[in-house]
């Protein structure tokens, strides 16, 4: 959104200044329109994918577990036991499901289910999040 803002600025204040007839304004705001979205799309992905590189568990492999009583979160260097409540929504995509609690979200993969299957997997979920279907 604020792209959005800055390059219509820009675009606004470029195409008018130009010496030029209304038809290359035209095409000079869209082409300087364009320009602003886009880097600002790359940069905050870049900005996104640098603050998750900087947390100390990025990358690592964890084990998860979910049941009845939770979702259990075991890794190198940590284990711990959330309530269903933690995690009070859900997305089922094709090949996964992404548990989501404020600023931080779980994705539970269905290539990754060692014990049960996707459809058991999801239907615990739904039972204890108010859990939606992307597809």
């Amino acid at each position: 959104m604020q792209f959005g803002v800055i390059g219509l600025a820009c675009a606004t204040a470029f195409a008018a200044s130009a010496d030029t007839s209304m038809a290359s304004r035209a095409v000079l705001f869209v082409m300087i329109l364009g320009l602003v979205a886009a880097v600002g799309v790359w940069a905050t992905k870049q900005s996104l994918m640098m603050k998750f590189r900087r947390k100390p568990g990025f990358g690592a492999a964890v084990a998860v577990s979910i049941s009845d009583a939770g979702v259990e979160v075991d890794g190198n260097q940590s284990w711990s036991k959330l309530e269903w409540s933690t995690y009070p929504a859900a997305v089922r995509f094709n090949d996964g499901i992404l548990l989501k609690r404020p600023r931080s979200i779980r994705w539970l993969p269905d290539s990754a289910i060692v014990d049960g299957s996707a459809a058991e997997a999801t239907e615990l979920v739904a039972s204890k999040t108010c859990l939606r279907h992307v597809r």
